[in-house]
């Protein structure tokens, strides 16, 4: 669980990428959800890395150290 916000945060960065590489930046419908679906997962991956490494996140190891 530790490296998944930072998994996410790549995978995010290569929806925004792939229709620029992979070339089908010209269809419009296409192009527009890998973006708009890279930038939500990419925001919400960061926020969730970000607090994961401040130690502020609910994570497995946190769970057991609460109790």
């Amino acid at each position: 669980m530790k490296y998944l916000p930072w998994i996410l945060a790549v995978v995010a960065v290569w929806l925004i990428a792939a229709p620029f590489l992979l070339g089908y930046a010209e269809t419009g419908p296409a192009m527009q959800n890998d973006i708009a679906v890279g930038v939500v997962m990419l925001l919400g991956a960061l926020i969730w890395g970000y607090g994961e490494w401040r130690g502020h996140g609910v994570s497995a190891d946190m769970q057991t150290q609460r109790r």
